[in-house]
């Protein structure tokens, strides 16, 4: 599924492009100068050190393991915030829970039904 020799060659090229040394990297990595070599002989990198590559890189794990072309795909994916909703229900009776985003929220304020939301 996923091939280490690609991903070395992933981490090398963007690094290329970014004009970063990969002894910088590796050492603010906090990872051995060899584990680009070692990732090839199978023995792989941990998620945390892929995970500390990509964002020293400015790029995704997604794109270092070749699953886009697209470095940025995950910037600024900041996950909204959710509230959790408790209202008596009119159908069934008792009260009812629901997750709602701050976007959702926002909407339901515009319904002239609801007040009091704050």
């Amino acid at each position: 599924m996923y091939n280490s020799n690609n991903l070395a060659t992933r981490i090398k090229n963007r690094a290329k492009e970014q004009s970063v040394l990969l002894r910088d990297m590796l050492d603010a990595c906090e990872l051995n100068i060899n584990s680009l070599s070692q990732m090839t002989d199978k023995k792989g990198l941990s998620s945390f050190a892929l995970a500390r590559i990509a964002d020293y890189l400015d790029c995704s794990v997604d794109y270092l393991l070749g699953r886009t072309d697209i470095p940025e795909v995950n910037r600024g994916a900041v996950p909204e915030s959710t509230h959790l909703i408790k209202f008596a229900a009119r159908a069934g009776g008792g009260i009812k829970e629901v997750v709602l985003t701050d976007s959702q929220i926002e909407a339901l304020k515009n319904l002239s039904e609801v007040t009091d939301l704050d």
